[in-house]
């Protein structure tokens, strides 16, 4: 890797010969790094982080027991498929989860990597459990890029379209 700074022209110029236009961003910042509710660009520039990686980063950037608990998972095993191997963190998320969860009965946790496989997982445990077919969404949500999530969406925006 080179010891000189990559500028944000030069990551522009990346962005639009390998990136689809498909894929937006609502800002045309180059985050260098993040700590706490702050990033900082490219050039240095400090900014506060209000979107949280879109409302997941509840605990800000690089958090010291976050930090610590995937430094503990790096140590033990980078990535597996849990749809190939189980392990235990997994189970105990899950159980954690199951436990808290104020709704009488059994209950069961999935988890995915991106909420249109989440969406799409959810529509097909509703309609296995009731038996119906429709679903029902509201206009102008956003529920992902997959076929099923698209058409949730209900509206066409640039974003489902493919165009910035």
């Amino acid at each position: 890797m080179s010891a000189t700074r990559t500028t944000e022209a030069e990551l522009s110029e990346l962005r639009a010969k390998y990136v689809p236009r498909g894929i937006t961003s609502a800002h045309p910042v180059a985050v260098d790094r993040a700590k706490g509710a702050e990033l900082w660009d490219v050039s240095g520039k400090r900014y506060i982080d209000f979107a949280g990686g879109i409302g997941v980063m509840n605990v800000g950037h690089a958090h010291p027991r976050v930090m610590k608990a995937v430094h503990e998972q790096l140590d033990r095993a980078t990535h597996t498929s849990f749809q190939v191997v189980h392990y235990e963190s997994y189970l105990r998320l899950a159980e954690r989860l199951c436990e808290v969860t104020p709704i009488d009965g059994p209950k069961k946790a999935i988890f995915f990597s991106t909420g249109a496989e989440a969406i799409e997982n959810a529509v097909k445990i509703a309609r296995a459990a009731t038996g119906r077919q429709a679903v029902i969404s509201f206009r102008g949500g956003f529920h992902g890029r997959t076929l099923l999530a698209l058409t949730l969406t209900g509206s066409v925006p640039a974003r489902v379209r493919g165009r910035p």
